[in-house]
């Protein structure tokens, strides 16, 4: 079940001034440091949760042999299918009917037995103020982990990151 990102998402769930106001960093020098730290710790908590915070488009591969049933997307919520083929022995991609799959509760619906499947779809929030405050808060949460051990100021080492890490998303629900 590969994962490939056709078109990557624009901007990030929390903005650099969200991230200095949370740190109380006032001035702007900082920035690019700043920046480096959202984007990671949007995507550990992405790979960790297996949710996409802001509109990508990704291609998923179901391969081998595929019975009726759900096929579980690994980017999370998908708002829509943008194309679906089958991988032929070739390697060549070949579009099928659209009514192979269907979309239900953020799943997708296997409708026929298929084999080596390929489906491009957008999963995401729209923007970043649709994204969960929870989500957000443990990005930025993150971010000061990463500052405060950058800072060497006594906060908890990296070796507990797991930890973290799974408390703050034990109630993320797939």
């Amino acid at each position: 079940m590969a994962l490939e990102i056709l078109i990557p998402p624009e901007g990030e769930p929390v903005s650099l001034s969200d991230v200095r106001a949370y740190l109380r960093i006032g001035s702007q020098g900082d920035d690019a440091l700043l920046a480096l730290v959202i984007t990671a710790a949007r995507e550990v908590f992405e790979a960790r949760t297996g949710l996409a915070l802001l509109t990508r488009r990704v291609r998923q591969n179901f391969l081998g042999s595929l019975s009726p049933g759900f096929l579980i997307p690994a980017a999370n919520p998908v708002t829509e299918v943008h194309a679906i083929k089958t991988i032929l022995p070739t390697g060549i991609a070949a579009e099928v009917s659209s009514t192979v799959v269907s979309l239900m509760d953020g799943k997708f619906i296997l409708n026929q037995p298929m084999r080596d499947l390929s489906i491009d779809y957008q999963a995401g929030y729209l923007t970043s103020s649709l994204v969960p405050k929870a989500h957000r808060l443990a990005i930025l949460e993150a971010a000061a982990a990463a500052i405060a051990r950058r800072d060497n100021d006594g906060s908890v080492p990296a070796t507990a990151d797991k930890g973290f890490w799974d408390q703050a998303f034990q109630k993320v629900k797939l």
